[in-house]
């Protein structure tokens, strides 16, 4: 096993033996003073289990979903209307050579949250999560590239020929 995985590992049992040890500490504070403090942190927990659903589904994708990108360098083409899927904490194609006119249809196969994201600015399909598809019309002739807001070392690029 690599030590950028076994580091990951670590810190996430750290937080969670944290977060039991808090939770517990609180438990027991409200139980001694009645005053309803679980029932206030109800909203909190809800946050929490959002969390470490997102966290789940990078473990389900494999530690190489953590650190994104990786994986060989792809390449597609189309015209009129194109697809770039989100699997794997990679967008596939890497690279998609398209016409002008040409809409990118981004499609998120992940468990976790996505999005395809200028680097310039000039796009956002806003957050994909699982199943969810955004789409960007290009125009203009150029290089656009892009990376995921979530997972920035998922990166890929759109060429516009002439």
């Amino acid at each position: 096993m690599n030590q950028g995985l076994l580091a990951v590992l670590a810190v996430i049992g750290a937080l969670a033996a944290v977060f039991l040890l808090v939770f517990a500490a609180l438990a027991a504070y409200d139980a001694v003073s009645g005053n309803g403090l679980m029932e206030d942190m109800g909203g909190m927990m809800e946050d929490m289990g959002g969390m470490m659903e997102d966290m789940g589904g990078m473990m389900d994708d494999g530690m190489g979903g953590m650190m994104g990108g990786g994986g060989p360098e792809t390449t597609g083409s189309a015209s009129g209307r194109g697809e770039v899927r989100i699997e794997s904490f990679r967008f596939e194609p890497t690279t998609l050579n398209v016409t002008p006119g040409t809409v990118i249809v981004w499609t998120n196969q992940d468990s976790a949250p996505h999005t395809a994201t200028a680097k310039d600015e000039s796009f956002d399909t806003g957050r994909l999560d699982e199943g969810e598809a955004g789409n960007v019309t290009f125009d203009m002739p150029g290089t656009f590239e892009y990376v995921c807001d979530f997972h920035p070392r998922m990166e890929a690029r759109i060429v516009v020929g002439q």
